[in-house]
């Protein structure tokens, strides 16, 4: 009964109907605390603890009915007992056991491809790869094409990976899974591939479904070395992304990102896990221009004051550099306006410019550039 009662509320759980995913994990506890009546010694002692466990998972659960049971935009994700905010995602426990270890996606993105500025030629890669294959399945079949893969996005930090994962979750209508190393490592032994066991076994619940690994060298370092649990994790993980890429019946998708390709065990990069290797740079004059007229739209600008000029200044910069460009020539006109005497407000002057540019500069490394165009190379990627 123990078993018929734990699966059923993970089951529940990851639709979304907390009411009664909670009372079947108190079942679950419940089982367990009868057989302990009938059990003795060392064994009796570990049912009793992991009724426990099942009991503070329990309670950890919401009761607030979502919206609807099948609509993962809803789902409230639950850490340490306390409710986080829904679109977080991520997994929930008892402070203990793995074995109580259930994984929610995180709410629907509400990102999609017009927002992101630039990288033309990456989003033409993912409409090709993913997008045009779940809209046109019946062409793809007709010409024998697989339609799942994995995709590894690698590039300096900070140039919108996470938000293209986003944005193809998005445009395909999927059950998003964001996971950290965090996320997966624990400090119980053997905790980390029932982690990853848990999860892909989440997501193939799931008709169209996407993981994504977000710093993935951190979970899919080169074996070798001296820590024993990423030996053991990295085998479970290619296990798992081997079926879950080859499941045909349902639109599964794997997505990686990295800043730090060439610290990738090479087993993740062949055919069928992460097949196509997707590079995601800096955002070219275009796109950093897209940026800054979206920061200073109908925001009061003085004659002196070019965009043309601050494009010109963040050559280099990644994404997040120009939102902080932009934010520092913010400043000294807000400073002006507080100072103001007559409560006018203060345009933003090409002097708030020249200021930015002594204050901010790009916190990209040319030599991680180099290291990525030197992995680039040697993974003969076109």
């Amino acid at each position: 009964m123990f078993e018929e009662y734990y699966q059923q509320a993970k089951a529940a759980y990851t639709a979304g109907k907390y009411e009664e995913a909670r009372n079947l994990f108190l079942e679950a506890s419940n089982s367990l605390l009868l057989s302990a009546k009938e059990t003795h010694g060392a064994a009796r002692a570990q049912l009793i603890e992991r009724a426990k466990k099942l009991s503070r998972l329990a309670d950890a659960i919401p009761v607030s009915t979502p919206k609807t049971d099948n609509d993962p935009a809803s789902r409230t994700a639950v850490k340490g007992g306390k409710a986080a905010r829904p679109e977080k995602g991520g997994k929930i426990n008892a402070g203990g056991s793995d074995e109580e270890t259930v994984f929610i996606p995180i709410e629907k993105p509400d990102v999609h491809f017009d927002d992101i500025a630039g990288l033309e030629d990456v989003k033409e890669t993912i409409n090709r790869r993913i997008i045009l294959p779940r809209r046109h399945p019946e062409v793809y079949k007709a010409f024998g094409r697989s339609l799942n893969s994995g995709i590894l996005l690698y590039g300096p930090p900070g140039t919108g990976k996470t938000m293209i994962a986003k944005a193809i979750a998005a445009e395909i209508d999927a059950v998003f899974f964001s996971v950290r190393c965090s996320d997966i490592v624990g400090k119980f032994f053997g905790e980390a591939e029932k982690n990853v066991k848990a999860l892909f076994e989440t997501a193939r619940t799931q008709e169209c479904a996407i993981i994504f690994f977000d710093e993935f060298e951190a979970l899919a370092a080169k074996r070798g070395g001296h820590s024993t649990v990423m030996n053991r994790l990295v085998p479970e993980l290619l296990s798992q992304m081997d079926g879950f890429v080859k499941d045909t019946e349902k639109t599964l998708i794997l997505l990686a990102a990295t800043n730090r390709p060439w610290d990738l065990d090479s087993a993740f990069l062949r055919p069928p896990r992460l097949t196509e290797k997707i590079y995601v740079g800096l955002p070219d004059a275009a796109a950093r221009e897209y940026l800054i007229g979206r920061k200073f739209k109908d925001l009061p600008l003085a004659d002196d004051f070019s965009i043309e000029e601050a494009v010109s200044a963040t050559e280099g910069f990644n994404a997040a550099d120009v939102n902080e460009f932009c934010e520092t020539m913010k400043d000294g006109a807000i400073q002006r306006t507080l100072e103001s005497e007559d409560g006018l407000i203060s345009p933003i002057t090409g002097e708030d410019f020249r200021n930015a540019v002594r204050i901010v500069h790009s916190s990209v490394q040319q030599s991680d550039i180099a290291a990525l165009q030197k992995w680039e190379a040697s993974q003969n990627i076109g």
